[in-house]
């Protein structure tokens, strides 16, 4: 019975992890920043 016990309390420690994980980048969004990139020089006029 300890065996089972144990596997039973690794397993909901992972699945606590885990979630605990996703509830954390869903909460946390990362902050957004503006991204600038240079055009070569293209003619758009076509």
């Amino acid at each position: 019975m300890p065996d089972s016990l144990r596997f039973l309390l690794i397993v909901a420690c992972l699945g606590g992890a885990g979630y605990g994980a996703i509830w954390a980048l869903a909460n946390n969004p990362p902050d957004q920043t503006e991204i600038v990139k240079p055009v070569s020089n293209v003619n758009f006029d076509q």
